[in-house]
């Protein structure tokens, strides 16, 4: 069995390239992805309330906008988003979005698992 710090190493790394590309990518393809969605209330109170708040409030709202796209039922049922909208969601920037925070997670939570296995069961 490889030494625990490799393993970190080995997850590390793609988890550094991975968040870099997270805001790179909210960065770029927030306010497009905003606009795909203009009858949405969550997208639009989203935008209010996170607009001042920099990268942070973009990547926050971008994460949101993911959650819906992922997700588009329990919001359309609310009220809170289109669903047409959600239909008619471009494919290729919703695989951006979805692989892009899907990944960075990913990592993560391979880093917390080696984290809890190294502190608890060695």
């Amino acid at each position: 069995m490889p030494p625990l710090g490799l393993v970190s190493a080995i997850l590390f790394a793609p988890f550094i390239l991975t968040t870099i590309w997270v805001f790179l990518m909210v960065h770029i393809y927030t306010e497009k992805a905003e606009s795909l969605l203009p009858n949405s209330r969550l997208v639009k109170d989203n935008k209010k309330l996170f607009s001042q708040m920099g990268l942070m409030g973009k990547a926050t709202s971008n994460g949101v906008i993911t959650h819906i796209l992922l997700m588009p039922k329990p919001f359309a049922k609310k009220g809170l988003v289109d669903a047409n909208e959600v239909k008619n969601f471009p494919r290729k920037l919703k695989l951006i979005l979805a692989l892009s925070w899907g990944s960075s997670s990913f990592f993560l939570f391979a880093l917390i698992a080696v984290d809890i296995y190294s502190r608890y069961f060695l």
